[in-house]
């Protein structure tokens, strides 16, 4: 005799997926593969900031401090990558007495470089994660702001000479 049920039968499955450790680092890092992208800004922009500073736009060299050592593009102040978000998180007079200028304003012009574009680009995402709205990113950075400082003064020379 056989009976008719109307259950339904739902298997079981367990699957491993391996280190769970390494399954959270696979997701992160595909996180991390997205991050915001600041306005990037060229280095006519830059010049005009560095021979017109004003106290309301921060410049802002990402790079460590035997890089700055090398050259740095005048009226920008330092902030190493590998502080600045601990950094942006300090109370104002906490950032002030450690880096010698006031804290950047939350919608303050904020404009990152390093030497290459790639660090400015990551200060750019984590003061933006921190609450910064008006950050942009300097990408030619040093190696650009080095290359068009030297074109200009053999154009000038070029000029002199005339």
């Amino acid at each position: 005799m056989s009976t008719t049920s109307n259950q339904v039968f739902t298997p079981m499955i367990s699957v491993t997926i391996g280190n769970p450790l390494h399954v959270a680092k696979r997701f992160h890092q595909s996180d991390t593969m997205n991050f915001w992208k600041a306005p990037v800004v060229t280095y006519d922009y830059v010049k005009k900031m560095s021979e017109q500073p004003s106290p309301d736009v921060y410049l802002v060299d990402v790079r460590e401090p035997d890089e700055v050592a090398q050259g740095s593009i005048p009226s920008s102040v330092s902030i190493p990558l590998s502080g600045l978000g601990p950094s942006l998180s300090l109370p104002d007079i906490e950032f002030e007495d450690k880096h010698g200028f006031k804290k950047p304003g939350k919608g303050q012009e904020f404009v990152v470089y390093c030497r290459s574009g790639k660090r400015s680009a990551t200060a750019s995402d984590e003061a933006k994660q921190r609450g910064y709205t008006n950050v942009k990113n300097y990408s030619g950075s040093w190696l650009d702001w080095v290359a068009k400082e030297q074109e200009n003064q053999k154009k000038n020379n070029w000029a002199d000479e005339d």
